[in-house]
């Protein structure tokens, strides 16, 4: 009897299953995993014989599997509750967030950092004063017991293989665990008020007014929202808009377009971190006719920066955004957009740690 219950209940699940999937929709995106599902394969001979058919079957059954997410969900579940485990592909899981586990400190990495920060100096704008900053990530702010960098030697290090030129400008203590997502690895950009004070006090800037115009998003799922298996909330996203944002032309050369720092339908793309100024890019030119100054700004950067320089606006006429992930710092002279002799004109290099420690993406 207690065979035939076991398969007579395997064979209903056999039979539930596979009928759901003929009849269920097959979905195209899942944004709590920022990726595109495999769709049905289309067939082929060249494909049936060297094998890449069968795969692409595998990749399209285990990404449309029904109630996906829910599995996902209580595999992490189970692991945290039953086994007592926080670790989970690769990250901290807590109730409450998620922190990604950084490599180990790499001094290679921090040599080739400073390296082409010195390099790009002495090729675009020697002997002037620029300034720098190397943006912690939220694990430096969590009090709990987990592998972490040793962000001590990391900032000493860069001080040390830079030469006096560069001012640093810390932002350790302008920020804090609840400036950044709880599932993604960026700052908030409505907790950004101390950087701003702090960016505009150290480079000699006029202070500004903070944007008081929040416009939301929700639910946002950060970067690292899959890695919690469901177990944590998704976030709130705000974006701050005020007179000068609004009126703001941006300039994407890699697009060859001029759009607004906000394009509501960038929410829709799978990371909806892209509203501020659409995502990754290489170069963008921001030109503010509302500004209190007629200063420039040259800003390197990566992703962090997307979200800081739109409350940067008020300081300055232009700001010109490089990330050099996606150029090569050889070709900036080659640029008519660029332009680093002006006389009004601030340098800053603002990265996140994980660029750093991991600095050979940059070019």
């Amino acid at each position: 009897m207690k065979d035939k219950i076991i398969v007579f209940g395997f064979g209903f699940l056999f039979l539930f299953f596979f009928f759901y999937s003929l009849l269920d929709t097959d979905v195209s995106v899942s944004f709590s995993e920022r990726r595109t599902l495999a769709q049905k394969p289309v067939f082929s001979s060249s494909r049936f014989w060297d094998g890449s058919y069968f795969e692409s079957w595998n990749s399209y059954l285990s990404d449309q599997f029904p109630f996906r997410d829910w599995f996902r969900e209580k595999k992490t579940e189970v692991s945290s509750r039953i086994y007592g485990m926080n670790l989970h592909h690769g990250a901290y899981v807590t109730k409450d967030a998620i922190y990604e586990l950084e490599p180990s400190l790499s001094i290679s990495s921090l040599t080739h950092f400073t390296n082409l920060l010195k390099e790009v100096e002495s090729t675009y704008f020697p002997h002037r004063s620029v300034f720098y900053a190397v943006i912690p990530d939220k694990n430096y702010y969590l009090e709990e017991e987990i592998p972490k960098l040793d962000y001590d030697k990391l900032y000493q290090e860069v001080r040390n293989q830079l030469p006096p030129n560069f001012q640093e400008i810390s932002l350790q203590d302008s920020l804090q665990l609840e400036s950044y997502y709880r599932t993604d690895l960026h700052w908030r950009q409505e907790k950004l008020g101390n950087v701003v004070k702090k960016i505009q006090k150290d480079m000699g800037l006029p202070s500004s007014s903070f944007p008081t115009i929040e416009k939301t998003c929700q639910p946002f799922y950060g970067s690292y929202y899959s890695k919690g298996g469901g177990m944590v909330s998704p976030d709130k996203l705000v974006y701050l808009t005020s007179d000068s944002i609004r009126v703001t032309k941006v300039y994407n050369y890699e697009k060859e377009e001029n759009r607004f720092v906000y394009e509501e339908e960038d929410l829709n793309h799978v990371d909806a971190y892209d509203i501020y100024l659409g995502g990754a890019t290489p170069l963008l030119v921001l030109e503010n006719p509302h500004s209190i100054s007629d200063r420039e700004l040259i800003l390197f950067r990566d992703s962090f920066g997307s979200s800081l320089a739109p409350l940067l606006l008020d300081s300055y006429q232009k700001i010109t955004m490089i990330d050099l992930r996606y150029i090569h710092s050889s070709l900036l002279g080659q640029l008519l957009l660029i332009d680093f002799s002006s006389s009004n004109q601030d340098i800053l290099f603002l990265y996140g740690v994980s660029i750093v420690n991991q600095s050979f993406t940059l070019k």
